[in-house]
């Protein structure tokens, strides 16, 4: 495919690195972990995002189950609800037939995380 111009060039590098680098979502957890290890944890939470919204077809795999537990974390930690709402529902699509309690697994996560998160801010609240 001829690069035409610089927008396009950026576009389909991104495109062919996702395809290149995650065919296995084993591959994905470990680069989105060295995301998070050098201080990147919106880069790390874009990269799961992409994996988790690819188009082909996915069959569901325990991999998919620890990379949608460590993006749940950076929705709650980044404060990005509207990411963990669609990460969620492509999980679910995922997951639905093939795996149930995983997904019951991954929402009790989101919820625990969630209400830790708001009692550590009601109590921060009520110490000011």
């Amino acid at each position: 495919r001829p690069q035409s111009v610089a927008g396009d060039a950026k576009r389909w590098t991104a495109t062919t690195m996702s395809n290149t680098y995650f065919m296995k979502p084993e591959n994905a957890l470990k680069r989105a972990t060295e995301y998070i290890n050098i201080g990147n944890k919106k880069g790390a939470l874009n990269l799961l995002h992409d994996v988790l919204s690819q188009r082909r077809i996915k069959t569901w795999q325990k991999s998919y189950e620890t990379i949608m537990l460590r993006y749940i974390d950076l929705c709650v930690e980044l404060l990005d609800h509207m990411r963990g709402k669609d990460g969620l529902h492509q999980y679910r699509n995922m997951s639905q037939a093939q795996a149930p309690g995983s997904l019951e697994v991954v929402i009790k996560h989101y919820v625990d995380l969630a209400e830790s998160r708001a009692e550590a801010a009601a109590t921060k609240a009520i110490a000011a």
